[in-house]
């Protein structure tokens, strides 16, 4: 009984923790600018309903209830087995129509009033009270929104009705052509209600300057210029006085720099502000290996009163394309290794949660995948922003695949390309946009609108070794598919954007190996990442035989890791791996391990059976870990591989034979997110079919039913085989939601002749407000930057400047921080100067005070309550002295009395030259209480004489000391 109240206390507390992130977080402006998920409570029907469903008045009580993101008709794990071909003219190819309820709240009368879409197949037209507002016709892959102010009936209820056009037609890329993906339809990404001032920052997409676009145009080992364009549009009748504060954020939401500026807008226009600044302290770059983000928060003021607000993300980091180097980013070679990703899951199609997109980063990023190719179109905000955290960067492009159309299709096409772009412009993911069509290589025109748009990224060809020119054309980046040991064009750099893939990985370790040979190929990046659904089933020709799924990915559509997965890590990931393949991999008298180890030892149960290299042959010699291959027939009982590099042993994996199945086993694809109620958040649940030992027993095809109770349902159709679900090598897998209340959701999943399971999940409330849950702290603290010397010194850039003669009344006032600060010793000060040094902060490190017996104490008065960081400068000048001694630094502040030692670098004590080094810096941590004075006293160790002080870094934190 205990146990089961301390349950419900630990969900009570779960679900009031992510309650509160509807909640700004500290150091967030609130502003008219609203963003409201509107994603649940839908009214939906699939094709053409009788009368005028536009209409206000218009009967939906019999419509289907849904939640978005929506598939118009969820279908079996092989299209319902549908004869049709890629062109794909009739199937899922038709109208639906959906309808909301949508109460808009009086106090929005004065402002702005949009509908945002993040995607719609294919088509859109939308209706407001029954009036239509307009449509959007060019592209079902990129965001678009409408105004929708005076359409809107405020403190009312207003109905939303929105046809969603998934027809086939002539215009719209990649129709009418065939494509190796479906097309299918409905709103299957999120939608928003946004409120704005009309004095406000515009959709990044409306034009080549609206909204923010951030690029960083120097990017050094030490620091980085970035600069930021915001356009402001006024849409008031009169001229209005508009200020924009920009504050550039570090990771951990403390405020590096803030950028003002002022102008008057006139009516009915805009204004793009142009605002730069470099970072040099907390100063890091982006790559895989370290994906550093900044924050921008860019405040509108009217009239000095803060009306709208907007956050964009990015990174500091520089590429470019070296002869005999391949890709170079941040001054550093990279060869890229990832795969292709489709949106696509089973059964819901293109209608994915946030949640999916993020997770399914998060397995590329586990596999060690550094790139992904985003094929063959434009892919879902949320997964951009995860590659972004994670550290995978990103070839994205618009959505084509062979054929072509006329020049409206083209237009619309460009149009389509010119909104990704914008939409994505500020990721630093994303390094390459496509320019060409796949298949068929560069079109100009393409080319010519990415480069408008971004000349500072670079573009790939989609081309093929089949057709088309050979080399990158009028692209910089000859970007080819090769499944068949293609050439590579004697002087372009090469991408292989698609290559082979096999469960046992050989394929993969073949062409990866082969492309790495040559320093002029930058990526090669498999097809595919998980299998996905494509039509023309059963096709068999001269080359291969298709079915309605494909079976080649590194996951299984459901995104469960094949064999090939554990090779990748073994390739790519830093930590000490073996693993021995599964049964899709290890069989017919082969078993394969994965390892990064120099040597492996398997044994059959117990017993040595071999130890071995990593394979030795030209088709994997350029590897950095190939596989290991042993020649033995597994069949019963255990076999387990250790690992050993340096002759120790670092890690060991162990496998038994298959037998026969016996139980279920139940997990969740996403265990450590919120997961939302509402039905606009999903969970995919796998069956594992188990043996005795716990092994999947990949051969079985048993069918798994699934029920459900609590607050939550399962998403079938009957005569799907959603539920009861067909097993894919052993295990079966189903989709759940929450109901509209949050709480425990308990599933059961039953097999003939199999043990059942059961397991409980817990959703929590469904935030609807945008900007709260995705707010992040502010830390808006001020620093200040001293550069303490003689009258009349060379005062670093950007510093204050604290000068003087005398070794009285040495004081300072922080006026940031309306405190002061001051300097004294046992000892005559000494105002010391000298001709500028070598090195970083040269002009601070040339001047200063000192003392040549006894130490210098710092005194601060009136500080307010708070945690609070000290960098101080000690650099000696006196020639015949070392540059530093070490000394003891002695805190006195709210905490009491604290004693440490520092001990400078190794090299310092050369006082000829500093090289490009910084001068000798110490940072010392403070609590102030807001009444008593803070000291910091610096004393020589041992018997050194001489201590010098020539500058300070002061600035509140917010970490616990």
């Amino acid at each position: 009984m205990n146990r089961f109240f301390f349950i419900l206390f630990l969900l009570a507390f779960q679900l009031t923790t992510f309650s509160q992130e509807s909640v700004l977080k500290e150091g967030n402006v609130a502003t008219d600018r609203t963003k409201t998920n509107i994603n649940l409570n839908w009214k939906f029907y699939n094709g053409n309903p009788k009368g005028e469903p536009f209409k206000a008045s218009f009967n939906d009580k019999n419509w289907e209830n849904i939640s978005l993101p929506h598939t118009t008709k969820l279908v079996s794990y092989t299209l319902d087995s549908v004869q049709e071909t890629w062109v794909q003219e009739k199937f899922l190819r038709n109208n639906s129509w959906y309808r909301k309820e949508l109460f808009i709240d009086k106090n929005a009368a004065s402002k702005n009033v949009y509908l945002q879409f993040e995607a719609v197949h294919n088509a859109t037209e939308l209706w407001v009270n029954g009036k239509k507002v307009g449509s959007f016709e060019v592209n079902g892959y990129v965001p678009f929104h409408f105004n929708i102010s005076k359409y809107v009936k405020f403190g009312k209820k207003n109905i939303i009705a929105v046809k969603a056009d998934n027809t086939y037609r002539d215009d719209i890329a990649p129709d009418p052509h065939k494509t190796d993906y479906v097309k299918f339809g409905g709103i299957y990404r999120d939608v928003y209600l946004v409120t704005t001032n009309k004095l406000h920052v515009n959709y990044n997409w409306e034009n080549y300057n609206a909204g923010v676009h951030i690029t960083t145009p120097t990017v050094n080992d030490k620091n980085g210029t970035v600069s930021i364009k915001t356009t402001v549009q006024n849409d008031f009748k009169t001229s209005e006085n508009c200020k924009i504060e920009t504050l550039i954020i570090n990771d951990k939401g403390e405020v590096l720099k803030k950028l003002v500026q002022n102008r008057k807008i006139s009516a009915k226009n805009s204004n793009t502000f142009y605002q730069t600044t470099t970072i040099e302290d907390d100063y890091n770059q982006w790559s895989p290996n370290n994906p550093y983000l900044y924050r921008v928060y860019s405040i509108i003021y009217k009239d000095n009163v803060a009306v709208d607000v907007v956050e964009n993300t990015f990174g500091f980091r520089t590429f470019k394309l070296v002869k005999g180097k391949g890709l170079v980013l941040n001054g550093k070679p990279i060869f890229l290794i990832g795969a292709n990703r489709h949106q696509s899951y089973p059964n819901i199609g293109d209608a994915v949660p946030n949640s999916f997109h993020y997770n399914e980063a998060l397995q590329f990023k586990k596999a060690g995948f550094n790139a992904v190719r985003l094929s063959h179109y434009t892919q879902d905000d949320s997964f951009i922003k995860a590659c972004d955290e994670l550290g995978i960067i990103v070839y994205e492009e618009a959505s084509t695949w062979i054929d072509w159309g006329d020049k409206t299709w083209f237009d619309k096409l460009n149009l389509a390309s010119r909104h990704m772009i914008r939409n994505h412009r500020n990721h630093p993911s994303i390094f390459f946009w496509g320019a060409g069509i796949n298949h068929r290589g560069p079109v100009p025109s393409m080319q010519e609108t990415v480069k408008e748009e971004d000349p500072f990224r670079l573009t790939a060809s989609a081309s093929s070794p089949w057709n088309g020119v050979k080399n990158a054309g009028v692209t910089d980046i000859y970007a080819t598919m090769d499944y068949r040991r293609s050439e590579w064009p004697e002087n372009d750099f090469t991408m292989v954007m698609e290559h082979g893939s096999s469960p046992d990985s050989e394929v993969n370790q073949f062409h990866i190996s082969r492309y790495k040979s040559n320093e002029n190929n930058i990526a090669a990046i498999t097809w595919l990442g998980a299998d996905y659904n494509h039509l023309q089933p059963n096709l068999v020709d001269w080359q291969w035989k298709r079915d309605l799924m494909t079976t080649y990915g590194v996951f299984s559509p459901y995104r469960i890791p094949k064999p090939v997965y554990y090779w990748y890590q073994s390739e790519m990931v830093n930590k000490s791996i073996v693993h021995i393949a599964d049964e899709t991999a290890s069989k017919n008298g082969v078993v394969r391990v994965f390892s990064n180890c120099q040597e492996v030892h398997l044994y059959h149960n117990n017993k040595l059976i071999a130890k071995q290299k990593p394979d030795n042959n030209d088709e994997k010699k350029f590897l950095n870990h190939p596989s290991f291959t042993f020649n033995y027939d597994f069949s019963d009982g255990k076999l387990t591989a250790i690992g050993y590099t340096n002759g120790e042993k670092v890690t060991t994996h162990s496998r038994t034979k298959q037998g026969k199945p016996t139980q279920l086993k139940l997990h969740f694809n996403i265990t450590d997110k919120p997961f939302y109620a509402g039905g606009s958040d999903l969970r995919l649940l796998h069956a594992s079919i188990v043996d005795n030992n716990g092994e999947v027993v990949t051969t079985t095809d048993n069918k798994v039913t699934f029920s459900v109770s609590g607050n939550g349902a399962l998403l079938e159709r009957e005569n799907a085989y959603i539920n009861p679900a067909l097993s894919y090598n052993g295990i079966a897998s189903i989709y759940v939601k929450g109901t509209k209340n949050a709480g425990a959701i308990q599933l059961t999943a039953t097999s003939p002749g199999l043990k059942s399971a059961t397991i409980t999940i817990n959703t929590v409330p469904f935030i609807t407000d945008e900007i709260a849950k995705n707010s992040k702290p502010i830390y808006n603290y001020p620093i200040e930057r001293i550069d303490i010397g003689k009258e009349n010194q060379l005062v670093q850039f950007d510093w204050d400047s604290w000068e003087g003669t005398s070794n009285k009344n040495l004081t300072y006032n922080l006026k940031n921080y309306n405190a002061e600060v001051a300097i004294s010793s046992n000892d005559e000060i000494k105002w010391d100067g000298a001709n500028g040094i070598l090195g970083d902060l040269s002009f601070v490190s040339t001047d200063g005070v000192m003392t040549e017996k006894k130490g210098i104490k710092l005194t601060f008065k009136n500080l307010k309550k708070g945690n609070y960081s000290i960098e101080t400068y000690h650099h000696n000048r006196i020639a015949k002295a070392k540059l530093i001694n070490a000394f003891n630094i002695t805190k006195v502040d709210a905490n009491g009395k604290k004693e440490t030692t520092y001990k400078p670098s190794v090299g310092y004590y050369d006082h000829k030259s500093t090289g490009e080094r910084k001068p000798i810096s110490v940072i010392t941590r403070f609590v102030a209480d807001g009444k008593n004075p803070v000291t910091i006293e610096f004393n020589n160790a041992g018997d050194a004489k001489n201590m010098c002080l020539n500058g300070i870094i002061i600035k509140q934190i917010k970490n616990e000391i």
